[in-house]
């Protein structure tokens, strides 16, 4: 079965097939309308999707309409998962944004990480939200996964800073400012046993030289260090404080 799975991808003219169903059923003429090729060289490789459990046809009227049945293609992203580190590093340089905001002229730049943890999202919460956790992997700091609450964090030669909590979704979405000028959002995926954990550092002004130096020193302290600390941690903790 995963060998028919992967032989029906291997083909541009089907890989489009399926991008057009993608979009909801057609007939086999519409589908062969959409390529320089005969009706019968369509047909036959519908044929081979249909051999590997793709796609369906039902008859309507003098008409067969076919069908997207993607189910298959989780066989692909079984396949690929361990594979994914290798192009996570690579990409995650590209994940930094640049923006230009319209009326100022001004640039920012978003720092955007992401990290996974052998742990469930209850664990990596309970890092980001307790305060004597938080001091063990970051910074200590009075935080509280509440709306409006106004807190802390005390960073090495930097001295307090004033942040506030704007969006809390219980082990899913933490997001606080953090010295007026950034953003920090957190967002939490349950990836199997364990935790996806995405951050976006967002605000930095690329147009001022402090904006700037910082932007480029704090990506990697938070892809190398920080997040790995986070990460740590998080796996050691037990399931319950009780």
């Amino acid at each position: 079965m995963a060998d028919d799975v992967f032989l029906a991808l291997s083909n541009p003219v089907r890989r489009r097939l399926l991008e057009l169903l993608a979009g909801g059923p057609r007939t086999a003429g519409d589908l062969a309308a959409q390529f320089a090729l005969s009706r019968p060289a369509v047909a036959e490789h519908l044929q081979v999707l249909r051999r590997a459990a793709l796609v369906r046809d039902e008859p309507a009227g003098r008409q067969r309409h076919y069908h997207l049945t993607p189910e298959p293609l989780a066989v692909v992203g079984d396949w690929l998962h361990p594979f994914e580190r290798f192009w996570r590093d690579r990409l995650r340089t590209l994940a930094d944004i640049l923006e230009e905001d319209p009326m100022t002229g001004t640039t920012t730049a978003t720092i955007s990480v992401d990290q996974f943890v052998a742990a469930p999202p209850a664990r990596v919460w309970r890092a980001l939200t307790d305060p004597q956790l938080l001091a063990r992997w970051w910074a200590p700091g009075d935080i509280a996964p509440v709306v409006g609450h106004r807190f802390h964090l005390e960073m090495p030669g930097w001295g307090a800073i004033a942040c506030e909590v704007v969006e809390a979704e219980p082990e899913q979405r933490l997001v606080y400012t953090f010295n007026g000028d950034w953003t920090l959002a957190w967002r939490l995926v349950p990836e199997g046993a364990g935790t996806r954990v995405f951050l976006d550092h967002s605000g930095f002004d690329l147009d001022d030289g402090r904006g700037r130096a910082a932007f480029e020193r704090m990506g990697p302290g938070w892809r190398d260090q920080v997040l790995p600390e986070l990460a740590a941690l998080a796996a050691d903790l037990p399931d319950s404080m009780d």
